[in-house]
C-alpha cells in the first residue's frame, strides 16, 4: 500500500502544471513544452528503474548528460574568528582540560594568522587552503611527528564540528591523515628511581619542606600513575584517608571523566601526617609551591628535571615518564593489561571492558604492589 502511495506521490509530481488557457497558449513556447516532455521523461526513466534521488537532482543530472552545465553556487562563508570562540565556549562547557583547550587555542590561532598573512582570511576555506597551512607550518615549526600529528587531528575535528554545524565544506574530508607515530615511551628502572629519589631528598638549596616535597610529589606519581594535570589539582578534599580502602579522587580526569584512584597504604599514611602537620582546609591544595600557593606545571617539570639530571639518569624524565613507569612495574608484577588500563584511567576501556571487569578490590591490590614495588614504606620511614 505505501509503496503504491508512493508511486501515485511520484506520478503527482510529474503531472501537467494546471495554469490559466491564456498563460498556456501565451506563456510557454514549443522549445519550453519540448524541455518539460523531457524532463518528465527523465523522471519516469528514473523512478521506472527504482532512483530513488530527489526530482531536481534527476533534472540535474539529465541536463548535465545533455551538455547543459548548471550555474555554479557560491560556497557558503562563515567566520572562523567567531566559529574558534563558539568552539572554544563549547570545550570549556564540556569540562575539557585547560591544556586541551589551549591547544586547539593555539592551532586555530596559527590557522587565522597564515590565513590573514596569505590574503585569505574571508575566503572560503577548501582543501588546497588546508595543505597550503600544513606545509608552512611544517617549514616554520620544523614539528616531531607526534606534534605535527596533534596539529592535524585537532583542526580536522574542529573542522568536522563546523561542517556539520553551519553546513560548509570539510577541507579535511578527503585529506589522508599523518600516520599516528608509535613512540617508545621512557620509563624507570627501580634502580633509577631510587636514585632519582635520592636526588630529589638533597637539594642543593636547603630550604624547609622542600626535600620532603619533592620526594612526594615523585612518589605519588610513581606509584598512582597519575597525570601531571591531575596531580596539580588535587584538593585536600579530594582524598579520601579515614577509609580502609584509601583512595582520592580525580574530579577531571582524561576526557573530563572523573575517576576514584586507590592510594598504597603507606602513601595514604604520610598524606595522613601530612594533613595532622598542615592542618588545611578541605579546598587547600595537596602540593604547593615554597610560597603556600598551588603548584604549577613549570615548577613540577623544573624538580622533575633537577632531581634527574643530579642522579645522572641519562633518560629524558618527566611527570609523564613516572607514569609509563608506573603502567610498566604494574604489568611486570601482574601481567594484566585490563588492570593496567583501568589502574591509569585511561579514557577508552570499550576494548577490555566488553571482556573483563576491574573490580574494586583489584584496584587497591594494584596500588598495594605499585606501594611495595617502589619502596614507599622505606622511603617515608622517618627513622
Amino acid at each position: 500500500m505505501s509503496e503504491r502511495r508512493a508511486r501515485d506521490e511520484d506520478t503527482d509530481l510529474i503531472r501537467p502544471i494546471e495554469t490559466p488557457a491564456n498563460l498556456r497558449a501565451q506563456a510557454l513556447r514549443p522549445a519550453d513544452r519540448v524541455a518539460l516532455t523531457s524532463m518528465q521523461q527523465a523522471l519516469l526513466d528514473a523512478r521506472g528503474t527504482g532512483d530513488p534521488r530527489p526530482p531536481f537532482a534527476i533534472m540535474a543530472a539529465s541536463l548535465s548528460e545533455l551538455g547543459i552545465d548548471l550555474p555554479q553556487t557560491r560556497p557558503r562563508t562563515v567566520s572562523l574568528e567567531q566559529a574558534r570562540q563558539d568552539w572554544l565556549r563549547r570545550l570549556r562547557s564540556a569540562n575539557r582540560s585547560a591544556s586541551s583547550i589551549s591547544a586547539y587555542r593555539v592551532a586555530l590561532d596559527d590557522l587565522l594568522s597564515f590565513l590573514d598573512r596569505s590574503g585569505q582570511a574571508t575566503a572560503p576555506l577548501c582543501e588546497e587552503t588546508i595543505v597550503a597551512y600544513l606545509d608552512d607550518y611544517r617549514r616554520r615549526r620544523n614539528p616531531a611527528e607526534a606534534t605535527y600529528y596533534r596539529r592535524f587531528t585537532l583542526l580536522r575535528r574542529f573542522f568536522r564540528w563546523l561542517s556539520r554545524r553551519s553546513g560548509v565544506p570539510d577541507p579535511f574530508l578527503d585529506l589522508e591523515p599523518p600516520g599516528k607515530p608509535q613512540q617508545e615511551a621512557d620509563w624507570l628502572t627501580h634502580d633509577e628511581f631510587v636514585r632519582l629519589l635520592d636526588a630529589a631528598g638533597a637539594p642543593l638549596r636547603r630550604r624547609p619542606g622542600l626535600a620532603e616535597r619533592d620526594r612526594l610529589v615523585l612518589l605519588t606519581l610513581v606509584s598512582t600513575g597519575l597525570r601531571r594535570s591531575e596531580l596539580l589539582a588535587l584538593d585536600w578534599s579530594d582524598l579520601q584517608l579515614d577509609s580502609d580502602r584509601p583512595s582520592l579522587l580525580v574530579r577531571r580526569g582524561k576526557g573530563g571523566k572523573p575517576r576514584r584512584q586507590p592510594l598504597p597504604p603507606a602513601l595514604a599514611d604520610e598524606f595522613r601526617r601530612q594533613q595532622r602537620t598542615r592542618s588545611p582546609t578541605s579546598g587547600d591544595p595537596v602540593f604547593c609551591g615554597l610560597a603556600g600557593k598551588r603548584l604549577t606545571s613549570t615548577i613540577l617539570a623544573t624538580l622533575i628535571h633537577r632531581a634527574a639530571e643530579r642522579s645522572g639518569i641519562e633518560k629524558s624524565v618527566s611527570a609523564h615518564t613516572l607514569r609509563h613507569t608506573a603502567a610498566t612495574w604494574l604489568r611486570q608484577q601482574t601481567a594484566d593489561a585490563r588492570l593496567v588500563a583501568a589502574y591509569l584511567g585511561h579514557a577508552d576501556l570499550s576494548t577490555v571492558s566488553r571482556y573483563a571487569h576491574v573490580a574494586d578490590r583489584e584496584l587497591h591490590e594494584a596500588a598495594a604492589t605499585l606501594g611495595e614495588h617502589s619502596g614507599i614504606a622505606a622511603a617515608l620511614d622517618p627513622r
